[in-house]
């Protein structure tokens, strides 16, 4: 068993294991939105197969494009540190993204285009977008694409399209948030990271008036939400110590657990969205040992 865990450990932080549960609320969100909360118990195992094979295939893929980077500022990590050979990486990313194909063009012609979009989002983030102005958006679209696969549990018309919009826009904030976790007083970033995080709260509100959403209740819940996000990230921005904002990422990425549940109670699906937040608890336990980021 030691040895087992010995080997299985380094895939584990290779992956980010933790940060997979807001992909998997990603989908659960989006398929019971989509299906107004009429689960499809099959389309949405296949949903949870994919988003689990192309998530971990973008992190794996992720750092070994960055092995040179990793090798100056995150020697600790599973590639630099010899823990886990480059080629296997590679080969585990490779293999990783293939099956996520194959299980799209299982759920149907929908699911495989989705599917294949968000495969070459990922590629195209970690290959060449990441250390690009544009890398924050890249990684939203990839977020919305994520979602939009879940959303592909029913036909994905023209409303659909916008929902995902308030993920895209937090997943911008908390991406901008994370260029300032190698380096110290880059209060810049964290200022920037608030301006977005406001700019996901303004198309949640849009998507209420629009009508996509009609949960008062859901409204109170979103403001203080906001409040509480806000102060985190001002207490972060006072040093914008580098440990400091490591671990607001890590907060934060977990943190599109809640706004996933606020699109159930937007919807009026309060039980499921409670229910939903409880994917916050494995999240953080297994936080505590493996990094999120």
């Amino acid at each position: 068993m030691m040895v087992s865990w010995a080997w299985l450990r380094p895939w584990m932080e290779l992956v980010r294991l933790p940060a997979l549960f807001s992909a998997w609320s990603n989908i659960i969100a989006a398929h019971l939105v989509a299906t107004d909360g009429a689960l499809d118990a099959r389309m949405l195992a296949v949903q949870l197969g994919i988003t689990t094979c192309l998530y971990w295939a973008g992190m794996i893929l992720n750092d070994c494009f960055d092995l040179a980077e990793d090798r100056r500022e995150r020697p600790n990590r599973p590639l630099p540190s010899g823990r886990i050979r480059p080629t296997s990486a590679w080969l585990a990313g490779g293999a990783l993204l293939l099956v996520g194909l194959i299980l799209g063009a299982a759920a149907g012609l929908v699911p495989l285009l989705v599917s294949g979009l968000l495969g070459l989002a990922v590629v195209a983030y970690d290959a060449w977008l990441k250390h690009r102005q544009s890398g924050p958006l890249a990684m939203g679209l990839c977020r919305y694409l994520n979602w939009l696969l879940g959303l592909s549990a029913a036909p994905i018309l023209l409303p659909s399209l916008l929902l995902p919009i308030p993920i895209l826009l937090y997943t911008v904030a908390v991406t901008v948030l994370s260029c300032a976790e190698t380096r110290d007083g880059d209060r810049r970033a964290v200022l920037h990271s608030a301006l977005w995080v406001g700019t996901a709260v303004i198309a949640m509100l849009g998507l209420f008036v629009l009508g996509l959403f009609s949960d008062l209740l859901a409204l109170l819940a979103l403001a203080l939400a906001l409040a509480l996000l806000l102060r985190f990230l001002a207490g972060v921005g006072r040093e914008a110590r580098a440990g400091d904002v490591r671990k607001a990422v890590g907060l934060m990425l977990l943190g599109m657990i809640p706004l996933d549940a606020l699109f159930l109670a937007g919807n009026g699906q309060w039980p499921a969205a409670l229910g939903l937040l409880l994917f916050l608890v494995p999240g953080r336990l297994l936080a505590r040992r493996i990094g999120v980021t």
